[in-house]
């Protein structure tokens, strides 16, 4: 048995992009991709604060090399609304791209997996909502994400707030939106402010620690989610203070994200991915600080119901063993120690500390969690219901 959820005789589906390729330097990558598959016009899909940092400049040098003509759709916001991947979409159409290039964060990512699909098929964008609502294959994509963190390069999901519904976020799943190549380089994150590394950082942390305990791991997802939950305890402190100049930490962390990624595309989140979303709809909180936040209030939570786990993960952190510790006291402890890794890297430990949150409205924001993520409360390892969230947002607050 493996951990009482399953046997070896299981079998179990394992999702991933068609190829995978990290390192530094793996942008350069692109010259010979482009080259082989006969590629003639490209659209990169980014935003205006990745190009004017020069962390596209990798990628595109390594476009014209091959000769290909490169038209550019930086229009991507975080928090991405549906229309901007319509308009990203009409970008393809409009320069007939062979090729779609995510470049940035996972927002620029999700843009371009979903405008890939939705350039392809004559289908109304929001018909396509939902799991396994893409009709087909969309555009070639290729995913280079120039921050650590979301791991959108290698899943199929992607997340977009809706105008029309207030701004409600809507997820798009299908295979379809598997990149055909995902280009991992840590070279592409050195102009990451040191903010965005923290934030995108704990996000990456979040998706370990919240997989490996999740209802639905297994024995895959489990190693995949150890490795990078001890890669961003060693690795997240210097890669926000020293950034630039420490490529180690920086290469330790994209693999951490990418390898995170791959873990919850494989075996779904949990709570903090429940409770982040009204943080998000109504506060206007962006989701890596949002995850960073709440996950040691809902880890302290989940404990008692995952006490072996959570003492893993605490020596993962690398917390130290006491002599004559229970399990539950050291599993208490990797609570203590994601608290001290947000306070380490900037990251208030406290919702009421990210201001515009009133705690008046914790009733509505249960209420917003249930209706939007429920699948995520469900993959959770401790039930939760409504009274629970509120309690457990009162307690973070």
């Amino acid at each position: 048995m493996f951990d009482g959820l399953g046997s070896i005789d299981d079998v179990n589906d394992i999702k991933s992009p068609d190829e995978i390729r990290y390192g530094m330097g793996a942008a350069d990558g692109l010259t010979e991709y482009a080259t082989e598959e006969g590629v003639e016009t490209a659209l990169v899909v980014t935003d205006e604060h990745v190009l004017g940092a020069g962390a596209a400049d990798p990628v595109l040098d390594a476009l014209e090399a091959a000769d290909v003509e490169v038209a550019v759709y930086d229009g991507v916001k975080p928090e991405p609304k549906l229309e901007l991947a319509e308009a990203a979409a009409a970008e393809v159409d409009r320069v007939d791209a062979d090729v779609v290039l995510g470049v940035g964060g996972g927002s620029s990512m999700d843009t371009a997996k979903f405008a890939s699909v939705i350039a392809e098929h004559d289908v109304p964008t929001r018909e396509m909502i939902g799991m396994g609502n893409v009709p087909g294959p969309g555009r070639p994509t290729v995913l280079l994400p120039t921050t650590a963190g979301t791991g959108s390069e290698v899943t199929h999901i992607g997340v977009f707030a809706d105008k029309q519904d207030g701004n409600n976020k809507k997820v798009v799943y299908s295979d379809h939106m598997f990149a055909d190549l995902a280009l991992v380089d840590p070279e592409l994150t050195r102009t990451m402010p040191a903010g965005v590394a923290a934030a995108t950082g704990q996000d990456a942390l979040t998706h370990a620690i919240e997989c490996y305990v999740s209802t639905l791991r297994t024995p895959f997802t489990d190693g995949l989610a150890r490795h990078a939950i001890e890669l961003i305890g060693d690795s997240l402190r210097p890669a926000v203070h020293q950034g630039r100049h420490n490529d180690e930490a920086r290469y330790r962390m994209s693999l951490a994200a990418t390898t995170a990624g791959q873990a919850f595309v494989n075996s779904g989140l949990g709570a903090v991915h429940a409770l982040t979303y009204p943080l998000g709809i109504e506060c206007g909180i962006g989701h890596g600080l949002a995850n960073a936040v709440l996950l040691p209030h809902v880890m302290r939570y989940n404990v008692p119901a995952e006490p072996d786990r959570f003492a893993e993960i605490a020596g993962l952190l690398g917390v130290p063993e006491r002599e004559d510790e229970s399990t539950i006291e050291r599993a208490y402890r990797s609570v203590e120690a994601v608290e001290a890794l947000n306070e380490d890297v900037g990251i208030p430990n406290r919702i009421g500390e990210l201001g515009g949150v009133d705690d008046s409205e914790f009733g509505t924001f249960a209420d917003i969690a249930l209706e939007h993520s429920k699948h995520n409360i469900d993959r959770n390892p401790r039930a939760m219901d409504r009274d629970d969230i509120i309690e457990l947002f009162e307690s973070a607050y």
